[in-house]
């Protein structure tokens, strides 16, 4: 049960990044999306963590600030593939 939750984390991050990067894809151009879907992603959750008492932000800056970081560059990855294909 101990790697459930973090890999619900990783899943959950990945979905938001990579959803809001494809929605930014028709603004934006695709390296760009990608980096706006990071750095949205990154205010909203440093916003929540303003939220929760100083006990709890270290564990919640840990689940959610891990997985972006792993995601970061599969989302970087992403977004160079897709702009060589244009």
């Amino acid at each position: 049960m101990m790697i459930a939750i973090p890999l619900m984390a990783l899943a959950y991050s990945g979905v938001v990044l990579f959803w809001l990067a494809h929605a930014l894809r028709k603004l934006y151009p695709v390296r760009r999306a990608a980096w706006l879907a990071f750095l949205i992603s990154v205010a909203v959750h440093s916003a929540t963590l303003l939220f929760l008492d100083a006990e709890n932000r270290l564990t919640a800056l840990i689940f959610w600030g891990v997985p972006h970081m792993l995601l970061l560059p599969l989302l970087l990855f992403s977004a160079k593939r897709a702009d060589n294909r244009d």
